[in-house]
């Protein structure tokens, strides 16, 4: 199964950079629940279930432009947890800024699905969240 949660993750972030939410939507439980780093360290609540995700990705897609998302490794930390390693470009529009950064998530799997995400900010962040410091 791990091998699979894997060709999951991937499935999602390749959906995400097509731009494609139902493609992106159908692997995600309905029951999702999705914790970004920005907003977590902000102090705000997780994003619930399709409509929760749907919120999220609109206010990405709609709030920055020019966004793009690099995987790199995507790792299975067994039992039902994938651990993405990437790094995100976007530019805002009012602006023109471009935001380089990595990005990092962590995600729970169950029955072929995304049942959680947590994201991080670097990768040392989520490493470390997950006890694989490096």
């Amino acid at each position: 199964m791990s091998q699979e949660n894997v060709e999951i993750v991937r499935r999602v972030a390749e959906a995400w950079q097509r731009d494609d939410f139902e493609g992106f939507l159908c692997l995600l439980d309905s029951e999702i629940e999705w914790l970004t780093g920005t907003e977590r360290g902000m102090g705000s609540t997780a994003y619930h279930g399709h409509e929760g995700v749907r919120e999220l990705w609109n206010h990405w897609r709609t709030e920055f432009e020019d966004i793009w998302v690099e995987t790199g490794e995507v790792r299975d930390l067994g039992g039902e947890q994938v651990l993405r390693l990437a790094h995100i470009r976007f530019r805002g529009p009012a602006s023109g800024i471009v935001v380089e950064s990595q990005l990092a998530l962590v995600q729970t799997l169950r029955d072929g699905k995304i049942v959680r995400s947590m994201d991080y900010l670097s990768h040392q962040e989520a490493l470390k969240a997950v006890g694989l410091e490096e």
